[in-house]
Order: C-alpha cells, then structure tokens, then sequence
C-alpha cells in the first residue's frame, strides 16, 4: 500500500483528518486479529504500515487545528477534538503491539484461539476456486455487507495484497480473500467460493 510523504499531503480539515483516523484504526483492528488468526505476517506488517499513517494524520491533525483556531473559543474546542485523535493514536499503537505475536513468531495458545473462533464477527481466509459464481463480480454487485453481512478486509492476488479494496473490485480465480462476519454468513460465502453452490442467488434467497 503505496503512501505520500508528509510533504506532499494535501491539506485537510480537522473533520476530514478524524475520519480518516477512526477509519484507519478500525482497519487496522480487522487486520491485526485477522493476522493473528491466521498466522498471516503480511497482514501484520500492513498494520505497521497503518499505523505509520496514524502517525502523520496525528501531525496532520495538529497542523489544521493550529490553523483552525482564532481566539480562546476555538482553542477550547479544538482541545476535545485533539484528545480524541490522540486516543486513536494510542488506539492504533496498542493494536500494532498484538501483531508482534505473529511478527515475532511467538505463537498463540490454543485455548486463546478457541475462544477468538466463537467471537463474532469471525475472520476466514477463502479461495476463490475455478468455476464459481463469484469470479468476474465485484464486492459491491455481490453486495456482501448487505445480503451476508460480512465484509472483505483484504484480497491477496499472487504477489499483490490489496488492503480494504473498494466496491469495484471484481474476484478472479485463485484470490485469496480474507473477510470477517457471522459464521454462517461466511460459510456460504464459502461455498459460493468453492463452486459447491453455483448460483450465487441460492445464497441471497436463503
């Protein structure tokens, strides 16, 4: 995931700088459990990368509400908002340390693993097999987080990892997907995946 220096960040409002905070930290907390789940590194080090850019929007932040405030006021609003941005950065450093378990090889305890697989929402990796209904549809045809409530975090194309793809991505055979939602709602998409259900409407009727 390519991402700009600070230098050539374009400016930003103080209300588009914590939406782009809580959704990266949101993110990163997908892709932390996912990687520990899974045992998955590069999905660990895709939470590093994120929380790098946590960082530069917290600088960011700082540097649009110095510019926002003009008399005591303002200061005085800016201040919650500042510490609001500054819990999701502590939010993110705390997120990127459960990656050290994958990163560092340290390994999971069974009976921890156990109880994150009943925790709903669950995260499943899912081949995309030869012959199913889903290649050639993107997520937001499918309309996943509607009709299944579950949500594609990650997509691993040979060589390629696309984090948080958006609605036009389309699947092709061979995709590795990493999704997160109710057990039930994944195995379907499971089978979907698989080709075992070959009409991607038997899933939607259901």
């Amino acid at each position: 995931m390519g991402r700009s220096s600070l230098s050539h960040v374009k400016p930003m409002s103080v209300r588009e700088v914590l939406r782009e905070m809580k959704n990266i930290c949101g993110l990163m907390i997908d892709l932390a459990y996912a990687s520990v789940l899974l045992n998955d590194e590069e999905l660990a080090s895709e939470v590093l990368e994120l929380e790098r850019e946590m960082d530069g929007l917290l600088y960011q932040l700082w540097m649009s509400a110095a510019l926002a405030v003009r008399d005591r006021s303002d200061a005085e609003a800016m201040s919650s908002v500042i510490r609001v941005a500054i819990a999701m950065d502590e939010i993110s450093n705390a997120v990127s340390d459960i990656t050290q378990v994958v990163l560092k090889r340290l390994g999971i305890h069974q009976s921890v693993r156990e109880v994150f697989e009943k925790i709903e929402p669950r995260y499943r990796k899912v081949v995309i097999s030869n012959g199913s209904c889903l290649i050639g549809k993107s997520i937001g045809e499918l309309d996943l987080d509607v009709e299944l409530g579950i949500y594609v975090i990650a997509i691993r194309r040979g060589k390629e990892l696309i984090i948080d793809p958006d609605d036009f991505e389309v699947f092709h055979e061979g995709d590795v997907v990493i999704v997160k939602g109710p057990s039930s709602c994944i195995e379907d998409f499971v089978k979907a995946a698989s080709g075992e259900i070959k009409n991607w409407e038997e899933v939607i009727e259901n």
